[in-house]
Formats: C-alpha cells, structure tokens, sequence
C-alpha cells in the first residue's frame, strides 16, 4: 500500500512539472517556445561590403520593436571574438520582451543589460542566459560576419 501511495505521488509531482513547464514556455531544449525554429514574422536583410545576410525574425514583441526601425543603417563592431554588436538609435521598451535563450552562432538578440543588438557568429554558451532577448536567427550569410574583421556598417530592411 506504502509503494502505491509513493508512485501516485511521484507521479503528481511529474505532472505538476510537466504543467509549469509548458505553462511557462520552456521546450525540451530549454529555449522559449516562441524562438523555436519556424514560428518567425519575416526577413531582413543585412546588407554590407557588397554582402548579404538573411535573418528570420521571430515573432515577439522585441523583434517587433527592431522591424518598426527598418530600413536603417547600423554601426557593427566585433566584440569578444564572437558576435558583432551594434546601438539602436532610441533605446527600447524591454518591459514585455521575453528573456532567454543559448548563445549559439547565427542568434541575433538585443543584450537587456546594455539594450544593444547583436548577433553572435559563434557559440558562446550551452546554457540558457536569462540576459538574452532573442529577435531571430540568420538563415544564410553567416560565413560573411564571421570573416568581417573590422566595424562596418550595415543596412538591415524588410525582405519583400
């Protein structure tokens, strides 16, 4: 009797976290339901040195933000030997944006300590980094930020 009352609430307590976690969009992978791969918004382009680079965008009220900015020009920098970073021209309401994700290459995100953008062309991390907001992720041209050595500046719009 003891070891059926033991299973059911070991059982309980499975449910219980199956329940928080898809209550708080968290996968198996533990990245933000809405990050996964193909629930994206639209395209951008990122145009420079006669390069391109195609980002689908997710679809969240950060990667919103940004797309309203578009078309613009940005000034990219290297920083740490893995990401290419760049500031927005007005900070932005990161009130409701979601927060979280791995820092793999191709990510873009927005950094919330600094609410700069950037996206990584590297893997930084295998964890999950509360600090990240994802916008997207690059779909191709990835090649072309990785060999960027020095600032450049880029032109990111809205892929018709």
């Amino acid at each position: 009797m003891a070891k059926k009352v033991i299973n059911i609430l070991l059982l309980a307590v499975l449910i219980i976290i199956a329940g928080f976690v898809l209550h708080n969009g968290i996968s198996s992978n533990s990245e933000p339901l809405y990050a996964q791969e193909g629930n994206t918004k639209m395209k951008v382009k990122m145009s420079f040195n006669n390069n391109e680079v195609i980002i689908n965008m997710y679809d969240n009220p950060a990667s919103e933000q940004v797309i309203a900015l578009l078309p613009a020009e940005f000034q990219f920098s290297d920083f740490a030997g893995e990401e290419k970073i760049t500031n927005f021209p007005k900070p932005l309401s990161l009130d409701n944006a979601s927060r979280g994700m791995v820092a793999t290459a191709g990510k873009m995100f927005i950094y919330a300590p600094w609410g700069n953008m950037g996206i990584f062309y590297k893997d930084h991390g295998h964890t999950m980094d509360k600090s990240l907001i994802p916008l997207g992720e690059v779909e191709s041209g990835l090649e072309y930020l990785r060999s960027q050595k020095s600032d450049f500046k880029a032109r990111l719009e809205i892929v018709k």
